[in-house]
Order: C-alpha cells, then sequence, then structure tokens
C-alpha cells in the first residue's frame, strides 16, 4: 500500500460542469432522434457528485484497499493518524488535522488498552479453570464473574472505538481534499450533493443511526473561517462537527457504549479493579503518553464525569484545541511537527 494518502487524479484541475474528455476521444454511435437514425457522441461532463466520488475513494483507497476495510482495529487506525497528520503537513490552515492527528493517536493507545484488557481477562478465566479450590460451578462463576465483566465491556469499547475511528474519518477527510482541490466556493455549492453518493461508498455505520453527507452549517463555517485565516475558530468549528454531529449519534448516544465508559470512569477515579481502567486524555505527542505537564490534557478526574455527555466532552476538546493553538504559536511548535511528522510516516508510537 501507499504511504502517501494525498492523490493527484487527471480531472483535479477540469472546471464543474465541462467535459472531462476531448470529443474527439469520446464514443461515437448510432442513435435515433425523432425516428431519424443519426450519429451521437457520449461526452462526460464532471459533475458535483464525481468530485465527491472522487474524494471519497481517496479516503476509501487508504484504509479499505480493495474495497474491504483494514480488519484489524489497530492497523486501520495507524493509517488514519498518518492521513490527518499528512494533511496538515499539506496545509498548515488544517489546524484541526493535526489536532486531530494527536486524538485519533489516542484512540489507538485505547484500543491497544481495551485488547491488552481483554486478553487479561481471558488468561484469568482459562487459570480459574485449573485452580484446585475451585469446588463447585458458582464457585468458579463468581471468580470468573469480574474478568468476564471487564472483558465483556473492554471488547464493546473495542468495538465502538473502531467505529467512531474509522466512521470520523470516511466524513471528515474528504471534506478537506474536496476544498483544497475545489476551494471554499465549490465546496459551498456543492455540500449539499454530497449524499447523493452515499450508496456508492463504504459507510461503516448504519443509516438510520448516522446518514452520510448531510450538510452540517459547521462544515460551511469552519472552511470559511480558514480562508478568513481564522484557523483557532476553524478548528472549533470542525470539532464541533466531529463530536456532535457524527461521534454523538455514531457512539455516545449508544447506551451500552455509555455503561462502559462509566464503568472506565468509577475505575479511573478510584483505581478498582487496578489497572484496568484506560486514562482519559489527549496527549500532543506521537507517544500515548508525555513526561511534559504542557503536552498532556486531561478530561475531569471525578466520578460524576461523564465523557458520552456532549457539554462535558465539548470543554474537554475545546481545552485541547485551545492548548494546541497556544504551543504551535510557541516554542514548542518544533516538538509538535516532529511528532506530526512521526505519525505521518508510521502512524504514531506505542
Amino acid at each position: 500500500m501507499s504511504e502517501t494518502i494525498l492523490a493527484k487524479h487527471q480531472q483535479d484541475n477540469t472546471p464543474l460542469h465541462r467535459n472531462t474528455l476531448p470529443v474527439t476521444e469520446c464514443d461515437v454511435h448510432d442513435a435515433t432522434v425523432a425516428g431519424k437514425p443519426c450519429k451521437a457522441i457520449d461526452v462526460p461532463i464532471l459533475s458535483y457528485a464525481s468530485i465527491w466520488l472522487r474524494v471519497q475513494r481517496e479516503a476509501e483507497a487508504w484504509i479499505a484497499p480493495g474495497g474491504k476495510l483494514i480488519a484489524d482495529p489497530v492497523a486501520r487506525n495507524r493509517r488514519i493518524n498518518q492521513a490527518y497528520a499528512q494533511l496538515w503537513m499539506a496545509d498548515h490552515r488544517f489546524q484541526w488535522a493535526g489536532l486531530a492527528a494527536f486524538a485519533s493517536k489516542q484512540v489507538g493507545c485505547g484500543l491497544l488498552h481495551a485488547a491488552d484488557n481483554i486478553r487479561k481477562s481471558q488468561e484469568e478465566i482459562m487459570a480459574n479453570a485449573g485452580r484446585p479450590d475451585m469446588m463447585s460451578s458458582a464457585d468458579m462463576a463468581a471468580a470468573d464473574a469480574m474478568p468476564a465483566a471487564i472483558g465483556g465491556s473492554s471488547a464493546y469499547m473495542y468495538q465502538q472505538l473502531a467505529l467512531g475511528n474509522t466512521t470520523l474519518f470516511l466524513d471528515i477527510y474528504p471534506l478537506h481534499r474536496f476544498f483544497m482541490l475545489r476551494g471554499v466556493e465549490g465546496l459551498n455549492s456543492c455540500l449539499e450533493q454530497r449524499s447523493s453518493i452515499a450508496d456508492q461508498i463504504i459507510w461503516p455505520i448504519k443509516k438510520s443511526k448516522l446518514e452520510f453527507g448531510k450538510a452540517h452549517q459547521a462544515i460551511f463555517d469552519a472552511f470559511k473561517l480558514i480562508t478568513q485565516g481564522k484557523i483557532s475558530a476553524s478548528v472549533q468549528k470542525l470539532a464541533y462537527h466531529e463530536q456532535i454531529n457524527i461521534l454523538q449519534p455514531a457512539i455516545y448516544n449508544d447506551l451500552a457504549m455509555q455503561g462502559a465508559l462509566q464503568a472506565n470512569q468509577f475505575s479511573w477515579v478510584t483505581d478498582f479493579p487496578s489497572g484496568v481502567a484506560a486514562e482519559i486524555k489527549l496527549t500532543l505527542s506521537a507517544e500515548c503518553s508525555s513526561q511534559s505537564k504542557s503536552l498532556n490534557i486531561w478530561f475531569p478526574k471525578n466520578k460524576s464525569a461523564k465523557l458520552y455527555n456532549a457539554d462535558q466532552r465539548m470543554r474537554f476538546v475545546y481545552e485541547a484545541a485551545d492548548r494546541f493553538d497556544v504551543l504551535l504559536g510557541g516554542t514548542s511548535r518544533d516538538v509538535l511537527t516532529a511528532s506530526i511528522a512521526d505519525i505521518a510516516t508510521i502512524g504514531g508510537k506505542r
């Protein structure tokens, strides 16, 4: 597979509604007009839908080569991390993408943590089966209750994190690429038609839960702000779109996911069971964690905090966006740039 997601297409410089082939190269065939035989020429015209399909196919080729999603969510996540990082490196106005490279990397850390919990739970259950002190099936059930609950919750978290990560990428990466190719005027003219390709693309979530290609106002606003040089404001608009329009209906409204998140929050705050909880933070580094306090942004560590609550989560996201903006404008810029370059190359260190 290619290690560079940004691809060129022969039609990228063709004006909208213009023919994509010279007339002399188009097919000529027999036809009938008003009952009279004649010759007809089929001339392909560049449409809104064809441009949207072009950028959507670029995203799909990156994480679903051959039309099938990369089966391993961790490997797929690393490709997504690379794509966001490469977007920022191609155009530093795409500050949301730079932040998303770190955020998506953190999702990968969560995937690894959940996978480790699943493995440990399975090992504990297998070990219990060989214990000589297990006198009855009731004893076995009691001993297995905690690891089974941890394993089940972690497995669901693993599934949902992967779903949210993939769905968001297939929504928001093509938006950036369309803007790169056609500008804000083209985006404003064409966004309403994006949904017309819904039946031709990979969309990993049920349409009843989240429809593809809705023309949300936050999208218009975000890219207009980019053209105006209001970069930090554009990040906030795209963060709103990411969290409220996509991830909230995709994963956070799910009751089972809410239960898993609350269990993790309780375990994180109380450290019971010890070592099970995943820390809820964003680290502005290619690593899962950093010794530098300025590079870590924490979600509130208290029992009542709810990551699935949109208002609470948005405060956390906006804090991360503000921190990223400040650090980019200061002496930490080179450190952040080096980390994004690492993510662009290998998807992030573990």
